[in-house]
């Protein structure tokens, strides 16, 4: 979880073959790209946000970079604790079930 207001890019591997592949947070300034090596065994699929994916075909070139025009982050509240608590209140952070008491003791 990257919080909005953090710049960066996010990378995140889907479905990694290895252990090895793990989510990066990229600094908002890099540029960086993804070739598919012409001897590749086979293509590679890229997906956007989790939307449209495409293949890429051996020798493709894939450029990443920030855009110029960044996403408009609304909140309603005005606070940056509003987003932590959305997220909590998704992920059940700091909440337990009560527990039906064990009357066999």
């Amino acid at each position: 979880m990257v919080h909005p207001q953090v710049p960066g890019i996010l990378f995140t591997p889907i479905c990694p073959h290895s252990l090895s592949f793990r989510p990066i947070i990229l600094p908002d300034c890099v540029e960086y790209g993804i070739l598919v090596p012409d001897d590749a065994r086979a293509t590679a699929w890229v997906s956007f946000d989790g939307k449209k994916r495409v293949e890429l075909k051996r020798g493709d070139y894939l450029s990443v970079k920030i855009s110029k025009y960044p996403f408009v982050w609304v909140n309603p509240s005005g606070e940056i604790s509003g987003w932590f608590k959305s997220v909590g209140e998704c992920l059940h952070w700091n909440f337990r079930t009560r527990q039906k008491p064990n009357n066999k003791l």
